[in-house]
């Protein structure tokens, strides 16, 4: 059971409204919502309109694998500007929702999810652009160097006899944590600003 602070008990006992925040800690951080305006809060503006939270995002009393997928729209060609000119492989991803008052004012936020980018892909045509990165939470415990990867040739370039990474590319679908995995094994070691402006800006209080 969760005990929830009185700040947020008293948002919850009147009419309120949600959003989702993202953070991409980049070079240059990149804040957004999917909220229909932009957000201010904290002294962070969060920008609307190239972010749409689809991810479920629920909390696990037991390990488990968690992975997402960020789309994000890039019809704004800075935004694709950023992933180019940015090292972001194992950027740091927080997730976090926040309450809105009666009268849509931001006036409390949690973090739901935190993670580590581990991959991008980008696709467009003549009406769209965006792009699809993947962000993982059981692998973002692991203290790695930016370029780094958890297979065994990356970690033998840093440790040369350690072979603590030798089947990581092994466990396809899930991590066996006490118990015996039902992913299939192979015998193979592993391997493998201004131009944003939006709408409205809501003011934290």
């Amino acid at each position: 059971m969760i005990d929830l602070p009185a700040e947020l008990i008293a948002i919850l006992s009147g009419p309120h409204t949600t959003a989702q925040l993202i953070s991409i800690d980049l070079e240059t951080p990149l804040n957004l919502t999917n909220a229909g305006a932009h957000i201010n809060y904290g002294g962070v503006e969060y920008r609307a309109g190239f972010w749409q939270a689809k991810a479920s995002i629920t909390q696990q009393s037991s390990p488990k694998i968690g992975e997402i997928n960020i789309d994000l729209n890039t019809i704004d060609s800075a935004i694709t500007a950023l992933f180019f000119t940015s090292n972001w492989l194992n950027a740091p991803v927080t997730i976090s929702k926040v309450w809105f008052n009666e009268q849509n004012q931001p006036v409390y936020k949690t973090i739901t999810w935190r993670g580590l980018l581990t991959g991008k892909t980008g696709e467009e045509d003549k009406n769209d652009a965006k792009i699809t990165l993947k962000a993982a939470s059981v692998w973002a415990d692991f203290e790695a160097a930016r370029g780094r990867k958890t297979n065994l040739k990356s970690q033998q370039v840093y440790y040369p006899n350690d072979r603590g990474m030798e089947f990581s590319g092994t466990v396809i679908t899930d991590i066996p944590w006490g118990r015996e995995g039902s992913s299939p094994l192979s015998t193979s070691g592993g391997g493998g600003a201004n131009r944003f402006n939006r709408g409205a800006t809501l003011e934290q209080r």
